[in-house]
């Protein structure tokens, strides 16, 4: 057995210390070698934690033995025949994300992956984890307890390092720690930060969307407890699934509080958070790609099949909260107009195939910059939007009797509990061995091609209608009418300040780029009269498609006079409706004036 000692050495200066005990009596008096993973599983790029690691040490029996860096993530150490070999170091931990390790004088995070070394030769062997007290803080983990009272230091334990680093610890001095239950199975929500959310409101809503999800694969769930593990900040967002927790960053304003009742957008987005990576549970974490078994955390590991992982889960994360009844079929369409907005905003969807985006994630998508609007496509987005078009598809081939949420279920009764892992074309062959439906045609389209989805087509079957409208300005598209189209369009998101326009994305072929702006210029005046925050709007009302203006912008510190000409503002918004409600299509929830047959949400009919 490994043991893993985890003290706070100075929260102040955010260190941790980690000690490692290693039996030299299981492995022989042979080099061994110790490594740190250049990236987790779930965020898609090499992340290199190993550089926040100091001080390596090596001691046995009282004596500092020698180590050599193999590479930069890897060292090696020759231990004497007897007596445990102690290895030692601590690490920086001030990345604010789910993703790594933080740690200052309030609350700390981390996971094992970015903290803890593997003994490659005993990767196999159970991992001991003993967390040393600190100012009673608490500590918040999945993995299984052996000593301790519940959500204090102690003793953890899981049966190898694989396992071992998929367990996030969330510890603190004033964690707001609520309990639930969910199917009889013990879920906790745990909040790090100042926040003043209604907690006990937080795990109702949560109850819903969690008896969703397992409801839809059967009842059955891959884990005998969960924890939602949230870091709370004035302004973040991020998640990161793991085996039996979520590790979680968002707003405070994101948490409902006990003065208030309707669920806001900014509520609503951290739901939908928590739904994606509950979901995930089944959807990456048991049933998951081919090529990620096993995981190889020293390298980028490819795939195409991010689409299905990612997009299938960012789908239902909103849909099933519309099927928990936490938000109406309108809203649920103006979440879907959101997605398609941003996925056609730009040409990016016209560039690369929704595969290529997911194959080329370590780098193009994980590393984005100011031209990925031109460059890529979303697979998060333009999945969901796949797995919407496939399930209305599914509905409409089979009477309503198979949906993608049956398709779900079925797929990770027989490829994730299995641990089989799926190829490339599973989904495709599954469908119509399954069930007799053939989606080749639409799937090889949808996933290799960039042809448009047949969104639309399929909506209109299900009485909801498309329309496309001018948006506000270029800033806000989405799902949402505009309360003053502009007649106009810049082609750029920018930031308004009171300075002037500072330029994010310039978008190919449109006002700015054929003026030769380009992201990261400061537009100063247009028409020589000062473009600010407050003017912009009153410019881009007042021009006309075709009128020519002088603009001046700071790009670095040089002063830039440059021609644009207007040009008219095209449809960016598109707005979902409901035409006429069709009782039978049990894909959306009919209004509450509307009645509807009882029915269970099982797994042959779950949507």
């Amino acid at each position: 057995m490994v043991q893993y000692h985890v003290q706070i050495l100075d929260a102040e200066a955010h260190l941790f210390a980690v000690t490692i005990d290693i039996p030299v009596h299981e492995v022989g008096p042979k080099p061994l070698q110790l490594t740190l993973p250049a990236w987790l599983p779930g965020s898609y790029m090499i992340r290199d934690f190993a550089r926040n690691l100091n001080g390596l040490k090596a001691t046995q029996n009282q004596q500092q033995l020698p180590i050599t860096a193999i590479d930069k993530q890897t060292w090696e150490v020759l231990p004497k025949h007897t007596g445990t070999l102690q290895v030692s170091y601590h690490v920086y931990a001030f990345d604010l994300s789910v993703r790594s390790v933080y740690l200052d004088q309030f609350w700390g995070f981390f996971n094992p992956s970015a903290l803890c070394l593997a003994v490659v030769s005993l990767a196999e062997s159970p991992c001991q984890l003993h967390i040393a007290p600190y100012d009673n803080w608490q500590v918040a983990t999945g993995m299984p307890r052996q000593l301790g009272a519940p959500f204090s230091s102690g003793t953890f334990q899981a049966s190898n390092y694989d396992e071992f680093i998929d367990y996030p610890v969330l510890l603190g001095r004033d964690l707001s720690i609520q309990q639930f239950k969910v199917h009889g199975i013990p879920h906790t929500l745990v909040l790090a930060g100042r926040h003043y959310a209604d907690t006990q409101r937080i795990c109702q809503d949560l109850t819903a969307v969690c008896e969703q999800q397992i409801q839809l694969f059967g009842g059955s769930a891959p884990f005998t407890e969960y924890l939602f593990l949230t870091m709370v900040v004035g302004q973040g967002f991020g998640g990161l699934e793991h085996r039996n927790s979520t590790a979680l960053v968002c707003s405070r304003r994101d948490l409902i509080s006990e003065n208030q009742s309707e669920i806001t957008p900014a509520y609503r987005t951290f739901l939908s958070l928590c739904s994606h990576e509950y979901f995930h549970s089944w959807n990456i974490k048991t049933l998951k790609p081919k090529a990620f078994i096993p995981y190889r955390l020293d390298r980028e590991q490819y795939t195409e099949q991010l689409w299905f992982y990612e997009g299938v889960t960012s789908y239902f994360d909103d849909y099933l909260l519309h099927r928990a009844g936490l938000i109406d079929a309108p809203t649920y369409l103006r979440i879907v107009g959101d997605t398609f907005a941003r996925v056609k905003r730009g040409v990016g969807s016209q560039q690369q195939t929704i595969t290529e985006s997911s194959f080329h994630a370590w780098t193009k998508f994980y590393k984005q910059d100011e031209n990925a609007a031109n460059s890529i496509v979303n697979y998060y987005a333009q999945g969901a939007l796949i797995a919407l078009c496939l399930d209305l598809l599914l509905r409409q081939k089979s009477a309503q009797q198979v949906t993608l949420a049956r398709v779900m279920n079925d797929l990770w009764q027989c490829y994730g509990k299995t641990q089989i892992g799926t190829d490339n074309d599973t989904v495709s062959t599954f469908i119509q061995s399954e069930y007799g439906i053939d989606v080749s045609e639409f799937l090889h389209q949808a996933l290799y091609t960039t042809a448009p989805l047949p969104l639309r087509e399929l909506l209109a079957e299900f009485g909801v209608t498309m329309t496309p409208v001018l948006s506000s300005d270029d800033n806000q598209y989405g799902g949402t009418p505009a309360t003053q189209p502009a007649p106009v369009a810049l082609g750029a998101k920018y930031q308004a300040t009171a300075q002037g326009l500072d330029l994010q994305v310039v978008f190919q072929g449109e006002a700015a780029h054929q003026a030769g702006l380009s992201a990261h210029d400061r537009i100063i005046a247009i028409d020589y009269l000062h473009a600010n925050d407050a003017s912009i709007k009153d410019i881009l009302h007042r021009s006309q498609p075709g009128d020519e203006v002088v603009v001046h912008a700071f790009r670095r510190d040089e002063l830039l006079t440059l021609k644009l000409t207007w040009q008219a503002a095209q449809p960016t918004s598109y707005l979902l409706a409901i035409n006429a409600f069709q009782p039978g299509q049990d894909w959306l929830l009919p209004p509450k004036n509307v009645p509807s047959p009882t029915r269970d949400l099982t797994a042959s009919d779950a949507s």
